[in-house]
């Protein structure tokens, strides 16, 4: 598949995602804050877009499955700064996403749950396993640096036009 514009790749993933984008759940991890001052939901759309790019550009199968995992990787539904758990939350967020996920729209693929379970890799046990399961793993680490070194503010205009476009 060819995208030849930022425009083309937001309809793109909004062909994707706009039903998860529109739903309440999803819409409350702008609550949620992530990396410092970053939210869940910019976080994770921010991700899943660069996760939409490079499934492009690398002809992977599936982009559609993808993407949508990759929305819903940190879908963990708590202020991780101040509630604990009993596992560190670098271990504990996976599964709860996962959980959350399955609770909410329904099972997930062996791939999607792959993808989401294995997205702390190398820190967690679960290893990645599919092409979409390394770009995620690879994305996260790469958006998560920019949340913590202020520069992925720089993703805002197309975030805030995904948000326009979701709503239409």
């Amino acid at each position: 598949m060819h995208v030849d514009t930022e425009q083309n790749y937001i309809l793109l993933y909004l062909q994707y995602t706009k039903d998860l984008l529109r739903d309440p759940i999803v819409d409350s991890m702008k609550t949620y804050r992530h990396h410092r001052e970053t939210s869940t939901h910019y976080h994770s759309v921010y991700v899943s877009y660069c996760v939409l790019k490079l499934c492009i550009r690398l002809g992977v199968p599936d982009a559609k499955s993808v993407v949508r995992a990759a929305l819903l990787h940190d879908f963990y539904l708590y202020e991780w700064y101040t509630e604990k758990h009993d596992e560190n939350h670098i271990f504990y967020h996976p599964k709860a996403s996962v959980k959350n996920i399955e609770n909410h729209f329904g099972a997930l693929s062996p791939m999607q749950r792959n993808m989401i379970l294995s997205h702390m890799f190398p820190l967690c046990r679960e290893m990645p396993q599919s092409p979409g399961a390394w770009l995620l793993t690879a994305a996260d680490k790469r958006c998560a640096g920019e949340d913590y070194l202020h520069t992925s503010n720089r993703f805002r205009a197309v975030y805030d036009e995904i948000n326009r476009r979701a709503v239409l």
